[in-house]
């Protein structure tokens, strides 16, 4: 550990926004950099399958490539959690220690509610000489937007972006405070969020968009009919908490 203190290394990680699923979506830099990089690191959530992020660089991106997937389970305990980044970030290392030149790709941005940020955190912890770069990408909520035509923001109004969680803390808080609500991670929450909108009477103001720029694209205007209990996952709500101006 030491040693990672005191010498200079020659490789370098970026850490790259591929975007919500659409391979025509990543930016001219981030095809940039994964065609420079030596070896790509791909984030999944089980040990089984292969990344989904990996699937949608590898439409656009030439020639030969060192992939190597690494794993981060779908928990909220942080302790096992903590293992798997410091573990992820030592095989990393390991890489740019040879000199080697990496990208760790994740989907949307690296900076919203991405894995990136923490294994970032732990490279900066036990790893500072290593260079690192990160490249933004189009998050899911701007993607989502953009495919169902609906208008984030105009003059002066505010918006909150949240997570559901399973008690929906804060939502409701945000439904009255801002004038657009995005609701992410949305999941198996996906029916307590429906009942949520229509006791607001706002069901008629929302929007699910299910897995923006993937081939099974969904966009949901009317949310109270969906039944569907699976619709959830990778699926962004936009919420317009006061009337759009029109």
């Amino acid at each position: 550990m030491r040693n990672d203190h005191k010498k200079v290394l020659r490789g370098k990680l970026c850490g790259i926004g591929i975007g919500p699923g659409d391979p025509k979506l990543l930016t001219l830099r981030a095809k940039e950099a994964l065609e420079e990089a030596e070896v790509i690191f791909t984030p999944k959530g089980s040990d089984d399958g292969i990344s989904v992020a990996r699937k949608i660089i590898e439409q656009v991106i030439e020639g030969k490539k060192t992939y190597v997937e690494l794993t981060f389970p779908m928990t909220k305990d942080k302790a096992v959690l903590k293992r798997y980044w410091k573990k992820a970030a030592r095989r990393i290392a390991g890489e740019i220690k040879k000199g080697k030149q990496a990208a760790f790709v994740t989907l949307g941005d690296p900076f919203i509610y991405s894995t990136y940020i923490y294994l970032l955190r732990m490279i900066r912890q036990d790893y500072p000489r290593i260079k690192v770069e990160t490249i933004p990408g189009i998050s899911a909520f701007n993607a989502a937007a953009s495919r169902a035509g609906f208008s984030l923001l105009e003059g002066k109004e505010k918006m909150a972006v949240l997570p559901v969680s399973e008690t929906l803390e804060g939502i409701e808080e945000a439904l009255e405070d801002f004038d657009t609500v995005v609701l992410m991670k949305v999941g198996a929450k996906l029916q307590k969020v429906i009942r949520l909108l229509k006791q607001k009477g706002l069901a008629k103001n929302a929007v699910l968009v299910s897995r923006a720029g993937h081939p099974n694209e969904k966009i949901i205007r009317n949310i109270a009919s969906i039944k569907d209990k699976e619709l959830g996952y990778l699926s962004v709500i936009l919420v317009r908490s006061l009337p759009a101006k029109q």
